[in-house]
């Protein structure tokens, strides 16, 4: 049973008893997520790959690859400012420091000494030609353990730093010598080295002769180890296709493979305090787990860093993340919460793009051009187990829009289709009407259908017999059109040369454009919450336009996303950039949009990422689209500034929220919306009722 925005207002009226009750023992959501469980304290942006780092005090020294070495001041976390460099001769990948002096592991420029002892102006002091590349160094006392590809371990005197000395040297070559050495990880603990090479594995090597190392024992580790830390009798190892392996090493002559986490991304570095492993895990940013049981190590929490998580330090309980290109990052790891996916439907071919509908979610299988590929109907009433209801034929699916159990659907070859999905187990062709190749997008008002088409611009149908579709008009872009959202009499297309384009429709035989915006790079989808528009600018990110004036439409602010935003989706404050990856974006201040997290999706079969092509939300649950990796369902309410029920965006749920609610509730703005089908009814307020009940975290 419906109710309208006017009715419904007497219903909100008398249960705002109820709300007030829930408002008085607010509750914070925080559930686990996949999104910034830990809270970032700063970040530095380096120019180059930030590769490794070590932490002294306040200082952070970092080795970034074709800059050198960096020297960060951290006093103030916040704001992390560098204080001095070094640029290297080849590429800066490990580091060790100690005292005044850092040693850096440079690829091809061997062993660089730098005297830090001046950190606005390093020295360099001496360097050992190590012929081939340096990976990473251990300092010990006078002696240096040089780690790097074809030659193994080196062994160099630097009590003279001037004029460092080869002492001895071990190849860490597999037995059979068909690969030569690729040693990329140490720690040195009681005159044994403990080695990691790309090919032969775990090495261990007796040191205590500086001049004749001898071989210990090893472990063949077919997962290609990246990097290495010790605890005790027990060691740790990233790796890049087998997570992290635990080993037993009290026996150094017969390692002991004792437990494994299986991270579906390369570990590049590990550190470990007590019973809690530190992963930085590529794309999947800090991986925080629980080692107390090294048979049985658990996720505890996560840190979506913005770019590829590559060295990690610890200092108590901050961690300091290289993450590639995307610089330093520091994170307070005091209270590591789960994250986790509440479910996933693997679709049989590549989901495209993703609609929800009540519980239900529409998703665009696309199998191959012969055939296969379809719209899957899927239950997603309990998020834990969706299942498949029905499926909806499309030779090459794109876009569906649900209203009142008749779906919309486009085919990017044969345009738009419509369906009676009121039992979804067995939907019922009612019409279509056959375009030109090329429609992407299709939005419903009223009994009207817009859709973009690439090369036609906007099409417009009469779908009130929704047996008997209409043509009734168009507007020509000129340009590629790829996504439409149409709000009252106003269409808002995003033109891929023009970016967005604001058309009045009123009269949809004859539409008028009233205003552009020509967005910096290709526009792809556009959403539009009361006077602001949100385009998804493919290389240039999310940006983010005022149409208030739609003749004269502004920047308000933009954020540039690591991969080609192409799809976004706006719940609450909240902005969902599909990018590759889905990043989500905290949009409460649109002149200064920030990053809180990002969800990434895994193909199970390659176990590795798989590229997101479409993302839907509804409250702080997200459903997305993986193109190899299927649907999945990912709540992201512990993300910061889950707080659906705070209309007016001030942090706190009171009178004027409510009010906020009732003023968009009879104005049916989207904002009170919460239940996102277009109708304004006694479901919303529900739903309002809970988010304000809910509280703020």
């Amino acid at each position: 049973m419906n109710f309208s925005a006017a009715s419904s207002k007497f219903v909100l009226a008398g249960s705002l008893a109820f709300g007030t009750l829930l408002l008085a023992s607010p509750q914070a959501i925080a559930d686990g997520v996949v999104c910034q469980t830990h809270n970032v304290i700063g970040s530095y942006e380096t120019s180059d790959a930030a590769r490794a780092t070590v932490v002294v005090g306040t200082t952070v020294y970092v080795a970034s690859d074709s800059s050198g070495l960096l020297i960060i001041d951290m006093s103030d976390p916040e704001v992390p400012s560098l204080v001095g460099s070094y640029d290297t001769p080849g590429n800066a990948l490990g580091l060790d420091v100690v005292g005044a002096t850092a040693y850096v592991a440079d690829g091809d420029g061997g062993l660089q000494i730098i005297d830090v002892s001046n950190s606005a102006a390093p020295e360099l002091i001496g360097w050992f030609d190590t012929t081939q590349g340096a990976a990473d160094v251990h300092v010990d006392g006078t002696t240096a353990f040089l780690v790097g590809a074809d030659y193994g371990l080196m062994i160099i005197d630097i009590s003279e730093p001037a004029s460092p000395t080869l002492l001895g040297s071990h190849d860490t070559a597999d037995e059979t010598g068909d690969r030569p050495s690729t040693a990329n990880g140490i720690v040195v603990v009681d005159a044994t080295a403990y080695i990691t090479d790309y090919y032969s594995g775990l090495q261990i090597i007796d040191v205590s002769d500086l001049t004749a190392p001898e071989f210990r024992g090893s472990y063949d580790i077919s997962g290609f180890p990246r990097c290495i830390a010790i605890s005790g009798s027990t060691v740790y190892i990233g790796t890049h296709n087998s997570g992290l392996m635990i080993f037993d090493v009290i026996d150094q002559s017969s390692p002991v493979h004792i437990g494994s986490y299986d991270v579906p991304v390369a570990v590049f570095g590990v550190s470990v305090t007590g019973a809690t492993a530190y992963l930085a895990a590529d794309r999947l940013g800090l991986q925080v787990v629980d080692v107390s049981d090294s048979a049985a190590p658990t996720l505890i929490g996560t840190n979506n860093t913005p770019g590829i998580a590559f060295h990690i330090s610890l200092v108590d309980e901050t961690a300091y993340v290289s993450d590639f290109a995307s610089g330093l990052h520091v994170i307070d790891v005091s209270d590591p919460p789960a994250s986790e996916y509440l479910g996933s439907y693997d679709t049989p071919g590549q989901a495209q793009a993703v609609t929800v509908d009540g519980t239900t979610a529409y998703v665009a299988n696309y199998f191959n051009s012969t055939g296969g590929s379809n719209f899957q109907i899927v239950d997603i009433s309990d998020p834990t187990a969706p299942s498949l209801l029905g499926t909806m034929p499309s030779l090459n699916p794109i876009d569906v829009q649900v209203v009142d159990s008749i779906a919309y659907k486009i085919d990017y070859s044969s345009g738009l289709q419509t369906y009676d999905v009121s039992n979804p187990a067995s939907p019922t062709y009612l019409g279509g009407y056959e375009t030109p190749p090329g429609t992407r997008c299709v939005s419903v008002v009223g009994n009207t259908a817009y859709v973009a088409s690439e090369d036609s611009g906007l099409l417009f149908f009469d779908v009130g017999d929704p047996t008997s579709l209409v043509y009734i008009g168009r507007y020509d872009t000129t340009e590629t059109t790829m996504g439409v959202t149409v709000v009252g009499n106003t269409a808002y297309a995003a033109v891929s040369e023009s970016g967005l384009l604001i058309i009045d429709v009123t009269h949809p035989s004859s539409p008028v454009l009233l205003g552009s915006y020509d967005t910096p790079g290709s526009a792809y989808s556009v959403t539009v919450v009361g006077t602001t528009a949100y385009v998804a600018d493919y290389f240039s990110g999310l940006q983010i336009i005022d149409v208030s004036d739609p003749t004269v439409p502004t920047l308000l602010g933009s954020y540039d996303t690591p991969g080609a935003a192409s799809s976004v989706c706006i719940e609450g404050s909240w902005a969902y950039v599909a990018d590759g990856k889905v990043q989500i974006i905290d949009v409460r201040d649109p002149t200064a949009p920030a990053f809180l997290g990002k969800i990434e999706v895994v193909d199970g079969v390659s176990n590795s990422s798989s590229y997101v092509f479409d993302v839907d939300a509804v409250g702080s649950t997200a459903y997305v689209s993986g193109r190899f990796a299927g649907f999945h369902i990912v709540d992201a309410s512990d993300c910061p500034g889950a707080c659906t029920g705070d209309l007016t965006d001030d942090g706190i749920l009171d009178f004027f929220d409510v009010s906020a609610f009732l003023d968009g509730f009879g104005k049916q703005d989207p904002i009170a919306d919460f239940t996102d089908d277009g109708v304004f009814d006694f479901f919303d307020v529900s739903a309002f009722l809970d988010a304000f009940g809910a509280g703020c975290p």
